[in-house]
């Protein structure tokens, strides 16, 4: 097949799906093979693997480029080739059928154009063929086409083909979605692949090859202007924000906001590499932006036009589809990632709960793996989002558990009952005026004898955080420092009395007690913090109101089960038994400092060793 690379227009991504075993693998390589898109090393190197296993050529050899692929037969990982066609260049990605592998289907077909998935003929539509059937809806691919595969196994029979199409049809309806085209084929002896089958001359549609070169480039028309901002880049005076356009366009001297802090500016210069001072960019481009004025600005804010503002709020209506190996359980708390935007979420509730390979409502508390459901969620701090309707790229998000993506969803409204308002930073500021005194803190230091500074200690509850803090206060007491320690149930018993412990109370508390150990430290004192503090996004808040070299973050490293063991105040008992909710290690998440300045292991090492690292690091 010749090329002319003349003719070529645009690039679509089509992903491949389907239950394993169905043939992804096989009909990719084939297409490859058949259309001469191969090297022949390659085919070389398939023909020989296939013949050390007794077989004949395995075109999905052609593809799978791990060892462990080839050997069980099944895809793992989420493969990309380049194809083209006279018309078109394409990437052909074949996603991994096994449910344990469905988290790298959804990660690498979230920007697909179009799907192709692929039934068995012999076995017709399975639990998987719905799922990722389902899952396509979730991603925002709109364009399908279903490969009835394995035909030559059954015969060629027309209506083994019909009722399969009936039945996988009946199910996208169930959904409300459907596909362009059903085609029967045979990938392995290339029949309706890339030409027309003599076997299948009741069948009058497309080859698979056709039904590609029908795709449509996803065109995402009509939304209005939003930049999700990646990076923040700065040369010398120059700030640069930087982003995809994922919908409406850009122009010098348009006024933008920038979300969620409601701040108004121009844009002074738009930079599209290898370009520099484009007058506009438009949707689908990769550009750098040059504010008019010197505003806030970092990773995950959404920039967008006061005549098209997205939606901000704590809490949403969404659709969840599951794939932790333990069950989704409500008010238990996870990471939740849109765009580039991170915050902690937990699950109000689970108002209907949906087995996708069954179509039915099931009645249970908590959401299994392979499961949707729709949920109410609430958020630690407000997104700023689409409804997936209006915009798939800001309307959908994955769920993670400890580093692992265990769920992802599709935005279906925003709830006003926990709006925006916090991230205001006018809310009354025009009339304070704080003032300096008139004493330093450089002073205050001199008059001391000694450096301030903020100890964070940060560990589960029984880690012995407030043990080792009032071992170094008693130390450096006696050395004659200004040392004193501000403790989490302390505070809370006074200045924080009227907070509780939801995901918010807990964000207010950490600010708070940042508050007053930066006045413990402007006042010359040495300041040693004992909290939990389970959240990475809080400690990082609170470093962020203190200059360098103020504030050293320590990770009491203890595990779970030796502080459950410990259990001084019977929290864990109280939390075990359900008489405490949302209690850190049992029914909350911790996530461990990854950069913190000093690292004491309480289950390995002895007081008195722990209190002389911290001492050592003044």
């Amino acid at each position: 097949m010749e090329i002319n690379q003349n003719e070529i227009t645009g690039e679509l991504t089509v992903v491949f799906l389907g239950h394993v075993d169905h043939g992804k693998s096989t009909l990719i390589g084939r297409l490859l093979y058949d259309t001469k898109q191969v090297t022949s090393d390659k085919i070389e190197f398939a023909t020989a693997r296939s013949q050390e296993q007794g077989r004949l050529l395995e075109f999905a050899y052609l593809l799978d480029g791990l060892e462990e692929e080839q050997e069980q037969g099944i895809t793992i990982d989420f493969t990309q080739t380049r194809f083209a066609t006279a018309k078109r260049q394409f990437i052909l990605a074949d996603a991994p059928g096994h449910r344990e592998f469905l988290k790298n289907m959804m990660c690498g077909a979230s920007r697909a154009d179009a799907a192709i998935l692929l039934i068995d003929a012999t076995e017709g539509v399975q639990e998987q063929s719905r799922r990722h059937g389902y899952l396509l809806t979730l991603l925002g691919i709109k364009q399908l086409a279903v490969v009835v595969n394995k035909m030559d196994l059954v015969g060629w029979e027309q209506n083994v083909f019909q009722k399969i199409k009936a039945d996988y049809e009946e199910f996208l309806a169930s959904i409300g979605f459907s596909a362009q085209a059903y085609i029967p084929a045979a990938a392995f002896t290339g029949d309706n692949v890339a030409v027309k089958s003599r076997q299948l001359l009741w069948y009058p549609g497309k080859t698979v090859l056709e039904q590609l070169e029908a795709f449509r480039i996803k065109e995402n028309t009509g939304i209005p202007l939003r930049i999700p901002v990646q990076d923040v880049y700065r040369f010398g005076q120059r700030r640069l924000l930087a982003g995809r356009l994922e919908g409406g366009l850009i122009a010098l001297g348009d006024e933008i906001i920038l979300w969620p802090t409601h701040e108004v500016t121009t844009v002074k210069a738009i930079e599209r590499w290898p370009e520099a001072n484009v007058h506009q960019a438009i949707q689908g481009e990769n550009v750098a932006l040059e504010l008019s004025d010197p505003l806030f600005a970092e990773r995950g804010m959404i920039i967008a036009k006061s005549e098209h503002p997205p939606l901000v709020s704590r809490s949403f209506t969404a659709r969840i589809f599951w794939l932790g190996r333990q069950p989704l359980v409500p008010q238990q708390r996870y990471k939740l990632k849109i765009g580039f935007q991170e915050t902690g979420v937990w699950i109000e509730q689970l108002t209907k709960v949906l087995d996708i390979g069954k179509l039915c409502e099931v009645a249970t508390d908590t959401l299994p793996a392979g499961f949707v459901s729709e949920a109410i969620l609430t958020s630690d701090q407000p997104l700023v989002f689409d409804t997936f309707h209006d915009n798939a790229e800001l309307g959908r998000f994955v769920l993670i558990e400890e580093y692992q993506i265990v769920g992802g969803g599709i935005i279906t409204a925003a709830l006003t009952n926990k709006q925006t308002g916090e991230f205001r930073h006018d809310r009354g500021t025009d009339n304070l005026f704080p003032t300096a005194g008139f004493v330093t803190k450089t002073e205050r230091r001199r008059c001391n004898g000694h450096t301030s500074q903020v100890f964070w200690l940060t560990g589960f509850s029984g880690s012995g955080k407030t043990t080792l803090a009032r071992k170094v206060e008693e130390q450096l007491f006696h050395k004659k420092y200004q040392v004193y320690v501000l403790d989490g149930d302390n505070v809370r018993s006074g200045l924080n009395g009227d907070l509780g412990f939801s995901s918010s109370d807990r964000k207010e508390n950490i600010r708070r007690i940042a508050e007053v150990a930066k006045l413990f430290v402007d006042a010359g004192i040495i300041v040693l913090v004992a909290l939990i503090s389970p959240y990475a996004a809080d400690r990082d808040l609170a470093r962020s109101r203190f200059e360098d070299g103020e504030f050293t973050e320590v990770y009491v490293k203890c595990p779970l089960e030796i502080c459950e063991a410990r259990d001084s105040k019977g929290l864990y008992k109280k939390a075990r038994n359900h008489q405490l909710q949302k209690f850190t290690g049992i029914s909350d998440m911790y996530e461990p400092p990854t950069k913190a300045e000093i690292v004491v292991e309480t289950d390995k090492m002895p007081v008195e060793m722990c209190v002389k690292l911290l001492l050592q690091h003044l």
